[in-house]
């Protein structure tokens, strides 16, 4: 491996460290879920957490929704993260901002 390969391997890794311990912390906060417990649970168990995150998550809507002064978009994020991550889905990836075009002077 060469140094740049190297290095965005590192980044990669240390981006889903920090999405993990992100998830951790809502998990454990909005929902008293263990991540850990989440990862090792399986069959009717992993289903009954994937509801109870459904309803944190819609629970988190209607607090973003009403702009209640507790609603967290971070914390949003992560639950829907870690939902993604038990049923087996990939995390939405963003598209690239578009390049900004450059703007003419019309005239003087």
């Amino acid at each position: 491996m060469d140094l740049r390969s190297e290095a965005r391997a590192f980044v990669a890794e240390r981006d889903m460290l920090q999405r993990k311990a992100a998830q951790r912390v809502a998990l454990l906060c909005t929902g008293g879920i263990e991540i850990d417990a989440l990862e090792a649970s399986s069959g009717p168990a992993r289903v009954l957490l994937a509801g109870r995150l459904r309803r944190l998550i819609e629970r988190e809507r209607i607090r973003g929704s009403n702009r209640h002064w507790s609603y967290d978009l971070n914390r949003h994020i992560a639950l829907k993260q870690a939902l993604d991550a038990i049923e087996g889905r990939e995390a939405c990836k963003t598209k690239p901002a578009p390049r900004r075009r450059r703007q003419r002077v019309v005239g003087c």
